[in-house]
């Protein structure tokens, strides 16, 4: 099926042992698949700038049925305008990173009750997500050194590395059933997970009157957050 495509290009960016374990889990559920959907979805993110209005874009809603709950997964590519940075020893009230794009992957298990024009559902369980060539937002990185160094003047040289990240994800979905095969669905979520994004580098300010110096920076816990609410409106494909 063509999300398999879109999934595959994530995984190619993933290490081998991620590889091995998310190919293996989507593919399978993707083959046996009972519900499919396409959704717009939008992500508000704690401290950091608002995602495009719709992602570029997003499956979700691809599960399994075992009777008292249900499993699903999905990806959506996000295009994402800015992303707060936590674990550094200065504080930043404005998104170190971005914009960039980003895949998150969900595996959530779903409670649903059910009529016959309306099902509500609850969701719960983890993510995985990866981003697609990060960038530091410099201006923002150089304001943060200056607040924390005093300075009047600061501009920093940082290299930062991207890793997989995790986290949690819970929400409520609705499902207009139009028909036994299609539905309509709107659903909310919250999600928070940190993926590792060490700094290195260095950084070179001072203040008015004071020699201009440079500082060699190492920041190894440096992390990235992705914190927020998401929401989605698509259509759901089940096959009976």
């Amino acid at each position: 099926t063509a999300y398999l495509s879109y999934i595959l290009i994530f995984i190619f960016f993933m290490k081998k042992s991620y590889k091995i374990i998310l190919a293996g889990l989507l593919i399978g559920i993707g083959q046996s698949a009972f519900s499919q959907g396409l959704s717009f979805s939008y992500l508000i993110p704690k401290d950091g700038y608002l995602s495009a209005p719709v992602s570029p874009f997003s499956v979700r809603g691809l599960g399994l049925d075992f009777g008292l709950f249900e499993l699903e997964t999905g990806f959506t590519l996000y295009s994402i305008g800015g992303l707060a940075m936590t674990d550094l020893p200065f504080e930043a009230n404005k998104p170190l990173t971005g914009p960039h794009f980003s895949v998150l992957v969900p595996l959530q298990v779903v409670l649903g009750l059910s009529s016959k024009y309306v099902t509500f559902k609850i969701k719960g369980g983890g993510f995985s997500y990866y981003h697609l060539n990060p960038r530091l937002n410099r201006g923002n990185m150089d304001r943060a050194i200056r607040d924390f160094e005093g300075w009047q003047v600061a501009n920093a040289d940082l290299d930062m590395e991207n890793r997989l990240g995790f986290g949690w994800i819970a929400g409520t979905s609705l499902e207009f059933n139009v028909s036994s095969n299609f539905s309509i669905t709107a659903g909310v979520s919250y999600l928070k997970g940190t993926s590792n994004a060490a700094l290195e580098g260095t950084y070179t300010g001072g203040a008015e009157g004071d020699v201009i110096q440079t500082v060699n920076a190492s920041f190894p816990d440096a992390k990235t957050s992705l914190e927020g609410i998401e929401i989605s409106l698509g259509v759901l494909l089940k096959k009976s």
